[in-house]
Parts: structure tokens; sequence; C-alpha cells
């Protein structure tokens, strides 16, 4: 099949309730070649557990992503932003990325995330308390995004007056996972935030090495020199972080508080049973994920269910579409925050599940707990705009609420 069939995968729309879309191609395509982006989708869970172990479908493919979006060229700009792409782990496969996952666990250990909550919960309070004070909040602007920055800022040391170009890089560098349609102004955009990212981070590495610190970068550079065959791998891992930990944390945020203010009666049980705080972020990370998808590329001509993919095509496997599936999750369309049984794919699934998922259920735990002590909670604005997301990131672009 050729036809996209009306399948809308890049409007307003879709990105304010993208659910009816994801469930008819899980029911009706659940492996379907979509034109406007010359890729395959799949959309069945069991379909994407073998997709991202299958050696036929390889994590190898920076080179094809980036030329694809017309991003690559011959000057020295783009062969410097392939050469951080094809680095970071987002782009290998074993026995190359097994290696640079240990380098990862080893600064980003759960002891390291988890001195990192006291500075997120001082944060939460503090815009809470501003919030009580003027009746409401942007959770976008005044919460998420300064969890999201400060967080990195703290593990990495960075100096609060390089945070405002961090924002920056960090919602730049994003844009080429999804394989959307870029214009020329967002190429050249992207490709000078990557490019003054990485340089970033080869300094900060340089300047840690000559003088450590209790940070991410400084255990990266211990992994590193474990490891002979990592040499000069603890900048490229340091770009990863702070690439793809800013915006998927601030969107993740505000999801959550989208999913309980769609759902005041769980909202309601939530104020009432507390112990429920991380069902109830498991239920948003479910039901409002802020990553719709993952993609690899196909290394040779094969078929999934019958659909023919072709070498050097991209398949893009809709993990958002999964977690709505009734095979797994009774009631998918309902909203539970007691739900028992909830493997959602939203993080990722198999060797490239993020290393980063315990730092943003942590933000989001803490957040959510500090707003929780405002009384009861209402929009304070019209539709919410979505203007910005993709199939790798999607969040509001703002989020007022209002507390009586």
């Amino acid at each position: 099949m050729t036809e996209h069939a009306g399948i809308d995968l890049a409007s307003e729309s879709f990105f304010v309730n993208p659910h009816p879309t994801l469930d008819r191609l899980r029911t009706e395509l659940p492996v379907f070649f979509f034109e406007p982006m010359q890729c395959v989708l799949v959309s069945a869970q069991a379909d994407i557990d073998a997709l991202v172990k299958d050696p036929r479908f390889t994590a190898r493919r920076a080179r094809e992503l980036l030329g694809g979006l017309g991003l690559l060229g011959d000057d020295e700009a783009s062969k410097k932003m392939l050469d951080a792409w094809s680095r970071i782990t987002f782009s290998q496969d074993p026995p190359r990325h097994t290696r640079l996952r240990q380098l990862i666990a080893k600064g980003f250990s759960p002891s390291a995330i988890e001195s990192l909550r006291p500075r997120i919960a001082g944060i939460a309070a503090r815009a809470v308390e501003k919030a009580r004070s003027e009746g409401e909040i942007d959770v976008v602007a005044e919460l998420a995004e300064v969890i999201a920055i400060t967080t990195l800022a703290e593990m990495f040391s960075i100096p609060d007056a390089d945070r405002p170009k961090f924002i920056r890089w960090s919602t730049d560098v994003v844009k080429p996972s999804d394989g959307g349609v870029m214009s020329e102004e967002l190429k050249r955009t992207v490709k000078q935030s990557t490019n003054e990212l990485v340089d970033y981070m080869i300094r900060l590495v340089d300047e840690r090495r000559r003088a450590p610190r209790d940070d991410v970068a400084s255990r990266f550079i211990a992994a590193e020199d474990e490891s002979p065959e990592l040499q000069g791998e603890a900048a490229m891992q340091c770009f990863q972080m702070v690439g793809a930990g800013f915006v998927t944390s601030m969107n993740q945020i505000a999801n959550t508080v989208v999913a309980l203010l769609k759902h005041p009666g769980e909202l309601a049980r939530l104020r009432q049973h507390p112990g429920l705080l991380r069902g109830a972020i498991e239920e948003s990370l479910r039901f409002e994920p802020a990553i719709l998808s993952l993609h690899r590329l196909c290394a040779e001509d094969t078929e999934i269910r019958g659909v023919r993919v072709a070498k050097g095509g991209f398949v893009f496997a809709l993990t958002a579409a999964a977690n709505l599936d009734p095979a797994l999750f009774p009631e998918p369309g309902r909203f539970d925050i007691t739900r028992q049984q909830n493997r959602h794919l939203t993080f990722g699934s198999g060797i490239h599940y993020c290393p980063g998922a315990p730092l943003i259920r942590m933000e989001v735990e803490e957040t959510l707990r500090a707003l929780l002590t405002l009384p009861r909670w209402e929009l304070a604005e019209g539709p919410l705009s979505y203007a910005g997301s993709n199939l790798q990131d999607r969040g509001p672009s703002s989020l007022r609420v209002r507390f009586s």
C-alpha cells in the first residue's frame, strides 16, 4: 500500500489529540508505507519489540538521517555535525553501543540522579509559591523549562550565564530526530546549534580533565579513562545527554499536567491518595507521552508483515500507538492512575531504552508533588498550541493553569 489513506502526522490537530490517528494505524494499518515521509510505520508492540532486536534494522543511521533532511554538504560544518551524530549512542549498534552505554551508566548512576532530587524539589516549590500568590502559572515557561534546564546545568556544572544558550541549543539539536521536513533556515539553525553545543562540550570536558568536579562530565571522563577504546567519547556523550534531555523533560512535565487537567476525576483521586503519585506518572507517560516514536534504518531488503522495506529505508515505530493496544492495556482509552500492568514504550525498548528515564520520572514526580499543594486546577487559556511538536518531541508550547 503506498497511499497515505488520509493519515496525518504533521498537523496541529494531530498533536493536540493523536489517539484517533494512532488507533487507526494500529488497528487498520499496523505496517504501512507512509508516502509523505517515505518510510514504513509500525504500530503494534510485538512488531516494535521485534524491530529493535532485528539485526536487519540498524541504529547506525546518522548519515542517512541527516543527509535525507538536506543537512549534509562538503563544508566543514556539515562534516562536524555528522561526526557528532555518528558517535552518540543514539546512532550505534553493539558492540560499540554496549561500551558507550557502560560509559553513560557510570556517569548517570541512580545515586547521581537521586542527588539532584532536593534541587528539583526546591525549584518546584519556589515556582509553586509564586503561583500561589499570583493565582496562576505557565507550567511550561515558569516550571517545566526551569526544572529541565536547571537539572542539566546541575548535572554538568554549567554557569548560570550559559543557560539561555543551552535552552536554544537543546531545542535545536533534536529537530532532525523525527525525520520531518525542514526549511532552509531551520537547517542552518540546527547545524549551527549542533556545532556550538559540541564545541562547548569539548571545552567543558577539557576543563574537567584539568580540574574534575562532582558532575556528569567528570564521571564520563573517568569512565573513558578506564577504557582506551572510548578515548575522546566523553564530550560526545555529554552532547547527547544535553540534546536529548532538555526538551523531553520539559514536554513530559507539561504533558503530565495536561493529562490530569483532562481527567479531573483522576486528579481528585490523586489528591485523596498521594500514594498513587507514581502510578499517575506512569499512566501519563503512556497516555500523554512526550515521545511518539523511534526509528531504525533498514540494512537489507526485507519485509514486515508482507510490507516491503527497501535497504536504506527508514522504519518509524509508533510507540505511542503501541501504548494504546487493548491486548496489552485493558481499556487503553481510559486514563487510570491505578493501572497495574503498564509496560508502555514511551522510553523505548531493548538496548536503546532511554538512560534518562529515571531522571525524567523524578522531575515529573517532584513537579507534581509541589503542584498538588495548590487548590483546584483549571486551564486558564483557550485551546493548547502544540506548535513545534513532531514525532520525536510532543508538548504544548504554553500551559497556563489557574488555581482557585
